[in-house]
């Protein structure tokens, strides 16, 4: 991925970070772009959809990605919000991991009332010591 490309999609991440900070969302803010929370951390990478993918309007939708956890790896999440308003267009799914997992795959089902339109599918990995790490990708559900 060239230097434009991460450069606009942390853009985004960010710009929408302050969207649902601003909205007043409560828990954790699992948009951001491939970002750890300690040095030793975990971190994510998204390998099965592209940044800018279309998809399908009520199609269930999968994501694979790999992880590095040095200190092993507990749990992920993978969630999938409209870009903006930060509404769900699919629902999240959370699993545990083997805490030497390398890789991981989940398969997202459409959200009620699921609409066209931009949406950040994110994977957020979890480590034995409770360190987060995130990749984000943009995607858009087409009619």
């Amino acid at each position: 991925m060239n230097q434009d490309a991460r450069s606009t999609r942390l853009f985004a991440a960010l710009a929408l970070l302050g969207v649902i900070v601003l909205g007043g969302c409560e828990g954790a803010n699992l948009f951001q772009a491939q970002i750890g929370t300690s040095d030793n951390g975990p971190t994510a990478t998204i390998t099965s959809l592209s940044d800018g993918e279309t998809v399908g309007l009520n199609s269930s939708l999968g994501v694979g990605f790999d992880l590095d956890a040095p200190d092993g790896a507990a749990s992920f999440t993978v969630l999938g919000r409209y870009t903006g308003a930060g509404d769900e267009a699919y629902v999240s799914v959370t699993d545990a991991l083997d805490a030497t997992a390398t890789s991981g795959f989940a398969t997202m089902s459409p959200a009620a009332g699921q609409v066209a339109g931009e949406v950040y599918v994110v994977v957020e990995i979890a480590d034995v010591d409770g360190d987060t790490g995130r990749d984000s990708v943009r995607v858009t559900i087409t009619n």
